[in-house]
């Protein structure tokens, strides 16, 4: 059951709510009681870890000794 944020447009209280899907949608001020809220749109951040890219990403193409075709290695 997700956690969603509501805002009322009566009084101005920001609220959050623990809702199911079975609820229906129906959801009051937890300040004044009305009806008139509206459900905020959520927060994402971004976290960036490592160093950068990875190597995997960016493979080189494979080498050739010229010639005979033949790898080196």
């Amino acid at each position: 059951m997700p956690i969603y944020r509501f805002k009322c447009s009566r009084c101005g209280a920001e609220f959050r709510e623990l809702l199911k899907r079975s609820d229906g949608g129906l959801v009051r001020c937890v300040a004044c009681g009305s009806a008139e809220v509206s459900r905020l749109l959520p927060r994402f951040g971004v976290v960036y870890k490592g160093s950068g890219f990875y190597t995997t990403e960016y493979r080189r193409k494979p080498e050739s000794s010229g010639e005979d075709g033949e790898k080196k290695g």
